[in-house]
């Protein structure tokens, strides 16, 4: 009877004990698979920028040089600096305009014409790796923690991004070692053990990168003699309860869905700013506040990240109501003081499903003394769709004071019966519209076509994603409103808008 037991019940904890590797297993795959396409992206669009910079023939480090590699470093979300190069000095760069600094020889190269290396960056006494990309004689300089700016599964797993000609370490998570990396990569293999740990590897179809991950090994592959020590008395029964609390509630705690609960219970999720202007004074009206997610070791996530996946899980509620929060928490007292000023938020689809967001929003006012014209909403077109469900619900947030845009006007199911229908007192300009001004013959084509149907409305225009004053020119003489983007400034956290503030201010109290 005895053996009959032990011989059950090993057999018991062996198949949940491989059930659970395999999931687990499972879902270290998918994320290093995502990891990658996170890795692709990045480098696609260092090699874009590159390519972009490639056929310029003017003169070098010239008025006009660095004006292009400026518009390049603003057109460009992940490059955070360009310059030029002789070929054996840096020359130029958009921010630092004229230098003289000897190029470090290559660390790897890409083809025939692209090299790369890393090099200390960022301010003294918070010094990182900058990654440097060159093709020609331009290059670009990259943070290389985008690279992994994609929500964790937990604190356990070690990432990686590595060049795969020279196994270089391109990017990795806080507590991943280089060495073991580059030992995985060697082996060759997709996914293995050894030296204690569970390593998985998965290489670029398109550049010369790879992304390795690799966890301790007993947090996949329990000690199965230590469990049959333990569980023995038990028999069968608490056996097979046991292997079935763990498959639930392994797979459950390293869900998406926890991840995000998590964040909100932690409150993790953050507002930041970016500021409004009004084109004709070039003045700071307002803000945008736009979701981050900061995690546990300081690095954040953006909304193009977290957001889709938020919504599809049912989550997207309680995260706005942490960006109000937030909001309130960081320029709460400043908006009591500057009635001038307003901060416009962003709603979901389902935010629009009833009053929940003006029930959040009634509190907060009240406790930081703001009037409620001073919070805006922005709803994306496709939020709105129903027109039978969000008219109701836009209509009761401008009765209570506060204005509602239709944001990334244009790329959704704008017309001007649907704008008839919803009770809205501005529209935002889609970025991807203003890009091209005031070159884009296509595109000029269809701006005035929004702003003259804004305006026969009488509704206000934001115009988003504005990078040079030849768009703002262009804009204003259009009579659109307001503006933001890089042109004046990218987005903040709320103590920087305040030092934003202060500085826009400084000439005003000296005159």
């Amino acid at each position: 009877m005895s053996f009959a037991v032990l011989a059950t019940l090993t057999g018991a904890l062996y198949v949940s004990n491989a059930a659970s590797e395999r999931q687990l297993r499972q879902q270290i795959d998918a994320f290093s698979s995502r990891a990658l396409l996170r890795a692709d992206q990045v480098t696609a669009e260092v090699v874009e920028a590159l390519r972009h910079l490639e056929p310029y023939d003017g003169t070098p480090c010239s008025n006009e040089h660095l004006q292009a590699l400026r518009e390049a470093e603003e057109q460009f979300r992940y490059i955070r600096e360009v310059g030029w190069t002789d070929g054996v000095r840096l020359r130029c760069t958009a921010q630092r305009g004229n230098v003289d600094v000897v190029l470090p020889p290559p660390e790897w190269t890409y083809g025939q014409d692209v090299t790369a290396w890393q090099t200390e960056g960022g301010q003294r006494g918070n010094e990182q790796r900058m990654l440097n990309v060159r093709l020609g004689n331009h290059v670009v300089v990259i943070d290389p923690r985008f690279y992994l700016d994609i929500v964790p599964l937990d604190d356990t797993i070690a990432l990686a991004v590595l060049e795969t000609q020279d196994g270089v370490v391109i990017s990795r998570s806080p507590h991943a070692d280089a060495g073991l990396a580059r030992a995985a990569l060697q082996r060759q293999a997709a996914s293995l053990y050894f030296d204690g740990r569970y390593y998985i590897a998965v290489r670029s179809q398109r550049f010369p990168i790879a992304v390795v991950a690799y966890e301790p090994e007993d947090r996949l592959r329990a000690n199965l003699f230590a469990q049959l020590r333990t569980a023995l008395p038990w028999a069968l029964v608490l056996s097979a309860l046991g292997t079935w609390l763990v498959l639930r509630w392994g797979h459950k705690l390293r869900t998406p869905r926890h991840a995000i609960l998590e964040g909100i219970r932690r409150r993790q999720f953050v507002a930041w700013l970016q500021p409004i202007v009004s084109l004709e004074s070039g003045r700071c009206i307002g803000a945008e506040a736009l979701a981050r997610w900061k995690l546990e070791d300081g690095t954040f996530v953006t909304p193009d990240t977290f957001v889709p996946m938020a919504e599809s899980l049912g989550l997207i509620q309680p995260v706005t109501d942490e960006i109000v929060r937030s909001v309130f928490e960081g320029v709460g007292a400043l908006l009591a003081r500057r009635p001038d000023l307003h901060v416009s938020i962003n709603l979901a689809g389902d935010d629009l499903g009833g009053m929940r967001v003006l029930d959040t929003l009634n509190a907060a006012l009240a406790k930081y003394a703001v009037r409620p014209e001073q919070i805006w909403f922005e709803a994306i077109e496709r939020a709105l769709m129903d027109t039978a469900i969000s008219a109701p619900v836009l209509e009761a947030f401008r009765t209570a004071g506060h204005r509602v845009f239709i944001d990334d006007f244009g790329t959704g199911y704008s017309s001007l019966s649907y704008l008839h229908e919803l009770p809205v007192d501005g529209i935002k300009i889609e970025r991807s519209f203003i890009g091209p001004l005031p070159d884009g013959e296509e595109l000029n084509k269809i701006v005035p076509h929004i702003i003259e149907m804004a305006r026969s409305l009488g509704l206000a225009i934001v115009a988003e994603g504005v990078e040079t004053e030849a768009q703002a020119h262009y804009l204003r003489e259009r009579g659109v409103q307001y503006a933001q983007g890089w042109r004046y400034a990218k987005a903040m956290p709320p103590d920087e808008f305040l030092h934003y503030l202060e500085r826009e201010a400084a000439p005003m109290q000296k005159a």
